[in-house]
């Protein structure tokens, strides 16, 4: 079995504020994967500009750049010499010579060569705080290209310093948006920051992560200021035996059949979070209340929605709610959720599909998107008259 490539990042360069984009943030930690690897000549140049060397075509495949532009990769590298980045947003301790003053992610422009190569540098102070970091982040160099959102990427690698420390850590909400490399003039209200950045980004941390995040808001009085997170290692918080658990389960099986293929981190999500009963009732609600897609499975998106929601129908909710909601508006709120994730699934499929290069299932996947946005839009078009009949 192959050794997981990790990288140790001192915090002072991990808590830190810049407009990388996903694309940057996966080259910078492979480059100075890279460049750690031959580590024991760092200290042993009396320069402060450390140069590495790497394949270009190694680069790539170490960041899972599967496209064609490179000409975008290769300006995407060459912007990291410019890009000013604010260091240390937590202020936590460091050695006492280093000062981060107009220090570049990149230290001087890279060179590309015409025999297939990129030579890159780094300021040696950057180096100093991989190499034997006194408080840091442990990074999996895969792990970390996986994610597809920069926010996301950002959020799971400011965890990894507080992964298993059994307590919780509060963070300034413009704090936490600096670490996560939101603009400032973006996503101005909380609830656009809480729908564009924070929801999807938890979701995809938790999703590819080996670890659990866990945010809560900060308030004083009605006003979120901060929020409070907390990071869980998951692999100890699953059960001694739940490898056989996960690979054997009869309910894994059935929810193949229902669902289609169930990625194994999303599956032992579900079973370590809820109970058997309860998810068992979720997906007879599914099966009860949408339809089955082409190719003959539920969609796996609106069950898990059902989980988080507690979805249940009409005659399961209390009679209180039932005074309070219109059926009719209730049953067309409940359809267009439907669509909307349905589509939100299929558009996730697709993705997959296109990495995939498989470009049968992308056409059927098309098809089926086409579909549903169809219904969507004829759901839109006749609500108008249905509250006209009202």
């Amino acid at each position: 079995m192959l050794s997981e490539k990790v990288l140790r990042k001192h915090v002072a360069i991990i808590h830190a504020y810049s407009l990388m984009s996903v694309l940057q943030r996966k080259i910078v930690n492979v480059l100075l994967y890279e460049a750690t690897k031959d580590s024991e000549n760092i200290h042993n140049e009396e320069s402060a500009l450390v140069e590495r060397r790497i394949s270009f075509s190694s680069l790539c495949k170490a960041i899972k750049f599967n496209s064609n532009n490179t000409q975008y990769l290769k300006e995407s590298i060459d912007q990291l010499a410019s890009l000013k980045i604010e260091w240390n947003l937590l202020r936590d301790k460091l050695p006492t010579d280093i000062s981060f003053l107009n220090l570049r992610v990149l230290h001087g422009s890279p060179t590309f060569y015409q025999d297939g190569t990129l030579n890159y540098s780094f300021h040696k102070v950057m180096l100093d705080l991989v190499k034997n970091p006194s408080i840091y982040g442990t990074l999996n160099i895969d792990t970390q290209c996986e994610f597809e959102s920069k926010y996301s990427h950002a959020l799971y690698e400011n965890s990894t310093r507080f992964v298993n420390l059994h307590k919780n850590k509060t963070i300034q909400l413009d704090t936490f948006r600096k670490m996560l490399g939101v603009n400032s003039d973006k996503y101005p209200t909380m609830r656009e920051f809480t729908r564009n950045v924070i929801l999807p980004s938890v979701e995809e941390v938790n999703d590819r992560a080996d670890f659990i995040v866990s945010l809560e808001n900060v308030k004083q009085g009605r006003k979120i200021t901060g929020f409070t997170l907390l990071v869980e290692d998951n692999k100890k918080s699953k059960p001694s035996n739940a490898k056989n658990f996960i690979e054997d389960s009869v309910l894994k099986k059935e929810m193949t059949e229902i669902f289609g293929m169930i990625n194994k981190r999303v599956f032992e999500d579900i079973v370590i979070n809820y109970s058997e009963e309860y998810i068992r009732d979720k997906i007879n609600y599914t099966k009860k209340h949408v339809k089955k897609d082409g190719f003959g499975y539920y969609p796996i998106a609106y069950f898990i929605s059902a989980l988080k929601g507690d979805y249940r129908s009409i005659s399961e909710t209390p009679s209180e709610n039932l005074k309070k909601n219109d059926p009719i508006k209730e049953d067309l709120n409940v359809k267009l959720d439907r669509l909307h994730s349905d589509i939100n699934h299929w558009k996730k499929m697709l993705q997959y599909a296109n990495k995939k290069n498989n470009t049968k299932e992308i056409e059927n996947i098309k098809n089926i998107i086409l579909n549903y946005e169809r219904d969507l839009q004829f759901l839109l078009d006749e609500t108008p008259k249905k509250e006209a009949v009202l």
